[in-house]
């Protein structure tokens, strides 16, 4: 064991078998049965030699001791109990493992890789009942493994690498995690005050982050991938266009999803209750924003342990409310350390402390701690309180914007919906924070007219927002864009008369037998109709005119009768 930590792991052992925790037998020490259920799979390996081979045959447990050099007589119990003893010293397991074939090597270090398991495809030719008596078998890299007891067949094709040889064919200089001392964190005593105010201003911020995504998402839905949920590119540049980062998006996209706010089956668009979530105080969207973390049925990281990550649908709202416990009435700056020792005290709550420190980064992030301390939001998801009245009053939203001569609009704290609505139909967002940063161009004038807006309407619309009137510099933007917008008309034509007889064509034009092909005069000489050629085509002949057909390089199509045979 000390070889293993690189440390003298005895005082921890004698403390471990103190609290029951391991128990001695056959004169070494053993991890007794419950600790064992809980970490079943202990450094990233599997089952003892032991423990796999009891599932062996007799007829099979006397080739894996013959090969060991074992006795090979006697019942099952004994066979068994002598290749457990085998596997239990460790320089067994070495000096077997140097003589492991090269394939086999390559196929065993394999297996560790990937968590002890490794399939078998194609087969081996072998009945279960006789397996290592076949002499007509196909050769395998896994055949002497499995003869020599290092692996173990647990499906017809799926085998389990015995957790003694996962550690020998490690590197030399391996050494598993151990850390006896309490990992050092710098606590301060948090001052309550501080704790509020920050917290507020991370719930505002958070909440105008939530309402800019899925405004975002309502007029561009964010598309999702076949396995499900939204792309690696789609969530940057979502996070380059809040300003924000990737995991946070992940984190907004999740709590909406959890509170209903967003639908994330075939694209990521805002649900009916969006538009109710609105029209709420901010201390109510906040704390919608806050049970819907508590419930998420994930943890935050790829890396947390077997045991947990089965579970992690029962376990994650237990191990957000599991840190915030953990912090208690002490605050840090260095969320890093303070994961360390969370999960240094609690192991099993959370896998690891990669976990432990995404769930204080999203606390932080959602205003569940303020300065590094459990703020009273969090507190009330603590209690099971109310959380809107714990989150306190974060203000009103605002309603009004200051217009500025570089042509900015600033808004302090969180804007109204239509606020919202107006400056992004007009703007385009700069910086988001305490205070959003909107900015006007040519490019997003030109959007709100290209969506209706009118010169004076919008004009109208901006000075009833207008902290302080409208600089002129922005009206001026707003007069040049709208006398140059539709100076050029783009519309819809599917084919075209040419004539040179005027007179003619005003005759056509005029003719209702032809209304339904929406003609309108171009130009003296030129018709525009809203049908096909074919279609125009046949309504002028049936209407008595002898029109005649061009294609688009103006020469003429020559229709020839098409002949049927069968």
């Amino acid at each position: 064991m000390s070889a293993l930590v690189g440390a003298d792991a005895t005082p921890y052992l004698q403390r471990a078998a103190g609290a029951g925790l391991v128990t001695r037998l056959r004169g070494r020490l053993a991890v007794n049965g419950v600790v064992r259920e809980v970490f079943s799979r202990p450094l990233g390996v599997g089952p003892a030699a032991g423990q796999l081979a009891a599932a062996l045959g007799v007829d099979d447990l006397k080739v894996v001791a013959r090969n060991l050099g074992l006795a090979t007589k006697g019942r099952k119990a004994d066979l068994l109990a002598a290749v457990e003893e085998f596997f239990l010293d460790m320089d067994n397991v070495h000096a077997l493992v140097k003589r492991m074939p090269a394939a086999t090597r390559a196929a065993v270090e394999e297996a560790d890789r990937d968590g002890g398991q490794v399939r078998r495809y194609g087969g081996s030719g072998i009945a279960h009942r006789s397996r290592f008596t076949d002499r007509y078998r196909r050769v395998h890299p896994l055949d002497w493994a499995e003869e020599h007891g290092l692996v173990y067949r647990v499906t017809w094709e799926d085998y389990q690498l015995a957790g003694q040889v996962a550690l020998a064919v490690r590197e030399a200089g391996y050494r598993a995690p151990f850390q006896p001392q309490e990992p050092p964190v710098a606590w301060h005593t948090p001052e309550p005050e501080s704790v509020r105010r920050d917290a507020q201003a991370q719930g505002i911020a958070v909440v105008g982050l939530l309402t800019a995504l899925l405004d975002g998402a309502g007029r561009e839905p964010l598309a999702t991938v076949k396995a499900g949920g939204v792309g690696v590119r789609e969530l940057t540049r979502t996070a380059k266009t809040l300003g924000v980062s990737v995991p946070v998006v992940r984190l907004l996209l999740a709590v909406a999803h959890e509170a209903g706010l967003a639908d994330l089956d075939e694209r990521v668009v805002p649900t009916a209750a969006y538009d109710r979530w609105l029209r709420l105080g901010l201390d109510q969207r906040l704390a919608v924003m806050l049970q819907a973390w508590r419930d998420l049925d994930y943890l935050p990281s790829a890396q947390t342990g077997p045991w947990v990550a089965q579970h992690h649908q029962n376990w994650s709202t237990h191990a957000r409310l599991a840190v915030l416990r953990a912090l208690g009435d002490r605050a840090t700056a260095d969320f890093e350390h303070a994961a360390q020792w969370i999960w240094w005290w609690q192991p099993l709550a959370f896998g690891g402390a990669t976990t432990v420190r995404g769930l204080l980064d999203e606390a932080a992030t959602l205003g569940v701690l303020g300065a590094g301390a459990v703020s009273p939001a969090g507190q009330a998801l603590l209690a099971g309180t109310d959380i809107a009245d714990a989150v306190g009053d974060l203000g009103e939203v605002a309603r009004t914007a200051r217009l500025q001569a570089d042509l900015t609009a600033v808004v302090a704290g969180t804007p109204s919906p239509d606020l919202a609505e107006l400056l992004g139909a007009t703007a385009a967002v700069e910086s988001r924070g305490t205070a959003t940063t909107w900015r006007f161009s040519p490019a997003t004038v030109r959007g709100a007219y290209d969506a209706g807006w009118t010169e004076q309407r919008l004009v109208r619309a901006l000075r009833k927002i207008a902290d302080g009137g409208l600089p002129q510099p922005l009206v001026y933007l707003l007069a040049d864009v709208a006398r140059r917008h539709g100076s050029v008309r783009v519309t819809p034509v599917a084919s075209t008369l040419v004539s040179d007889d005027t007179a003619l064509l005003a005759q056509i034009c005029a003719d209702k037998r032809l209304d339904k092909l929406s003609l309108r005069l171009l130009a003296p000489t030129v018709l525009a109709s809203r049908a096909t050629t074919a279609d125009t085509m046949a309504a002028l002949r049936k209407a008595g005119y002898a029109p005649r057909q061009q294609d688009a390089d103006g020469r003429d199509v020559i229709e020839k009768t098409r002949r049927h045979r069968a």
